[in-house]
């Protein structure tokens, strides 16, 4: 076992005339492959991102503050699913500033940090991770697997 690390290329992120699209060219590929097994998703932004924390009022069933940030979670079915695959950006940016993705049991699976930059798969085994590090690297991230060296 062990996790997977993908950043989007800082230079990428700096290149303004790049669309959503271009710098997280991921986003498709991991909404369409790789999210069907997580039942919900905790999202945090920061509480004066007030126009983000609107819309996902209107989806999620538990919304509480925290200090600086709004956490929200909300049920993955095949409205909310469509929402964040296909309304995922403001002006080319990620809407939220980290997403962390829980299956039935509440296990913690893929997160999703710093606005999209980051994205780690948890607890998968050097196999369940070879197609997923293909993807992000044919996607141009920056990707690595790390072992477990407890297993």
């Amino acid at each position: 076992m062990g996790y997977i690390k993908a950043r989007v290329n800082p230079e990428m992120l700096k290149n303004k005339q790049l669309g959503f699209d271009e710098k997280y060219s991921y986003w498709q590929e991991l909404w369409t492959n790789y999210t069907e097994p997580y039942t919900e998703v905790q999202i945090q932004n920061w509480k004066e991102e007030k126009q983000v924390i609107e819309e996902l009022e209107q989806i999620s069933f538990v919304s509480r503050d925290e200090g600086l940030v709004k956490i929200q979670l909300v049920m993955l079915e095949d409205d909310t699913r469509n929402y964040f695959r296909n309304k995922p950006h403001i002006d080319g940016k990620l809407k939220w500033f980290s997403i962390l993705f829980h299956d039935e049991e509440m296990r913690e699976g893929i997160e999703i940090r710093n606005y999209g930059e980051e994205v780690f798969f948890n607890q998968v085994t050097k196999d369940e991770a070879e197609p997923i590090v293909e993807m992000f690297e044919q996607c141009q991230l920056i990707v690595e697997f790390v072992p477990d060296d407890t297993d």
